[in-house]
């Protein structure tokens, strides 16, 4: 313990960062239950799907024209503001993932498009997604 105490003080701040990045990259890649996982994940990306693994939020697949489902993750009890908010954050996320600087107006995506289950509308925003029969 005392030769890993003394080749860290020999490091400096960025090494130690990085060293402590590669070894989890190796981890998640190596493990069977994390492999699937991104190897940058945040916080965040961990509580939600911890939150889902206990029950208490859902997993939601968005289907788009011509692109690869979005995997969202909102509380059961989400509102349709809710599961928006989620999807520009999804996006938000891949973004920084992808060193993308594309602004997008939700504002505008959200008076274009629509969200819709089972060719239910989902318009109103107050509204539970669990109404729309989201499950």
């Amino acid at each position: 313990m005392e030769d890993i105490a003394e080749v860290a003080d020999t490091l400096s701040h960025d090494d130690l960062l990085e060293i402590t990045k590669s070894s989890l990259v190796n981890l998640l890649r190596t493990d069977s239950l994390l492999s699937d996982l991104p190897s940058d994940i945040i916080l965040e990306e961990i509580i939600s799907l911890i939150a889902v693994e206990h029950g208490q939020s859902i997993s939601i697949y968005i289907a788009r024209d011509d692109e690869p489902p979005l995997k969202v993750i909102v509380p059961q009890n989400a509102t349709v503001r809710e599961l928006k908010k989620a999807i520009a954050r999804h996006f938000e996320i891949y973004q920084q993932r992808t060193g993308s600087k594309v602004k997008i107006s939700w504002k505008y995506i959200w008076r274009t498009y629509n969200l819709s289950f089972d060719s239910f509308t989902l318009d109103d925003n107050d509204s539970c997604i669990g109404n729309y029969g989201i499950s």
